[in-house]
């Protein structure tokens, strides 16, 4: 054999004996793979394992906290059924699409509180509007005039959508300003004396009179009925500064819901109506 035959022999040899060594101290190169548990770290049905402990630990929920109306704002947690059920009305026109189109940007809540807060800062004239033809053109364009063309389409829109809804809301709604009023600090930026005046101008003013002629029958009666009980809380209270005769507006009423048959809670109204009259005296 030449000697690069003798030099490759060798080499294969070698190589055959490091072959034969590693196969024979596998295990030293490749120790056998250990099996580690798994650590419990997740929750299952409200249950945890703590590393360390024996013993599974119940995780208490932890409740929810309870936002505010969308459209009230900063409104409190304990808030009475009462305010409930105005937060949810206003809620509820906030979802529809024709009120969406106005882009009230604080809700429709926080814009009718706007409102009442202009109105209250305006009053109509309830007396003397017959005497100055001026005053009666003030009275016929005024709520025109402190709201503006926006909010006055806003409520006519209402109106118009909610004929439904709208001798519910106005209970709630005309309960929950009256309260409201009462209070120190309330709702809404109006007392008594505010609400006393809007009363007195449906009832007793040739503009208030035709502002309620120009909506439909259910309205009218709603309203009227409304500014009657104000009256009548006026009265209670002493503040019936006008001196307006409540007794002619409550016959009229109730004639007026006897032949009327669109109301929910017609005999309600028509008791309450009564009671009023009765009290009167005559």
């Amino acid at each position: 054999m030449n000697k690069s035959r003798w030099i490759i022999i060798v080499c294969i040899g070698i190589l055959a004996a490091l072959v034969l060594v590693f196969f024979l101290n596998r295990d030293l190169f490749f120790p056998a793979e250990k099996t580690v548990p798994k650590e419990n770290t997740g929750l299952v049905s409200g249950e945890a394992k703590h590393p360390g402990e024996g013993v599974k630990k119940i995780i208490e929920p932890v409740a929810p906290k309870e936002e505010p109306s969308p459209s009230s704002g900063s409104a409190k947690p304990d808030r009475d059924l009462l305010q409930e059920r105005v937060y949810q009305f206003f809620e509820y026109l906030d979802r529809q699409e024709y009120i969406q189109a106005y882009h009230l940007k604080e809700g429709s809540y926080r814009h009718f509180l706007g409102i009442f807060s202009k109105l209250s800062g305006h009053h109509p004239a309830v007396a003397g509007e017959m005497d100055d033809l001026i005053l009666l053109r003030r009275n016929m364009a005024h709520f025109f005039r402190v709201m503006g063309k926006k909010d006055i389409n806003l409520v006519v829109d209402i109106l118009s959508h909610e004929e439904r809804e709208i001798e519910r809301a106005m209970e709630v709604l005309s309960e929950w300003g009256v309260r409201e009023a009462k209070r120190k600090g309330g709702a809404i930026e109006a007392d008594m004396g505010d609400l006393y005046e809007y009363a007195g101008f449906f009832l007793n003013t040739v503009a208030g009179k035709a502002y309620l002629l120009r909506r439909d029958s259910r309205v009218r009666i709603l309203l009227t009925y409304y500014s009657i009980l104000i009256l009548d809380e006026a009265n209670r209270l002493r503040m019936n500064r006008h001196g307006i005769d409540i007794l002619p507006q409550v016959n009229l009423l109730i004639d007026d819901m006897n032949r009327y048959q669109g109301l929910v809670q017609k005999e309600k109204y028509l008791g309450r109506l009564n009671t009023i009259r009765e009290k009167t005296g005559r």
